[in-house]
């Protein structure tokens, strides 16, 4: 029973974090969900013409960018403050593959998602999300 408590809990965090890099998903049905105006939803595209959709959640602005056929390929998620950076290293060290100190993977039906940390040289953080 309680390893049955455990795969179902273990499948619902999967399909919250998985669900928010939305990778595969369509940019009409990331508008779909994220329509209510505390996500402060934007798109357009970005100086190398890629497609994107910003939102903005508890903990961490997100933004979605999309391929030719509109299909999400790639997710940053940019932490708010320092604490939540920090949530997010402990959630993926608990739930996700660990392959360095800035880098996870993650198994499910829908494929490999690859996360990694960057610190860019102007300062900040952010992870990507990729296939």
């Amino acid at each position: 029973m309680k390893k049955a408590l455990l795969t179902i809990l273990f499948g619902i965090t999967s399909l919250v974090i998985f669900g928010q890099a939305r990778l595969g998903s369509s940019a009409t049905e990331i508008k779909n969900e994220f329509w209510e105006s505390r996500y402060n939803l934007k798109s357009g595209y970005d100086k190398d013409g890629d497609y994107y959709i910003t939102i903005t959640t508890e903990r961490a602005t997100v933004t979605y960018y999309f391929n030719s056929d509109k299909v999400c390929y790639l997710t940053a998620i940019i932490p708010d403050a320092q604490g939540d950076l920090n949530f997010y290293v402990e959630l993926y060290n608990k739930q996700y593959v660990i392959v360095s100190s800035t880098q996870w993977k993650m198994y499910s039906n829908n494929g490999i998602a690859n996360i990694n940390l960057i610190y860019p040289e102007g300062g900040g953080y952010y992870f990507l999300w990729s296939n």
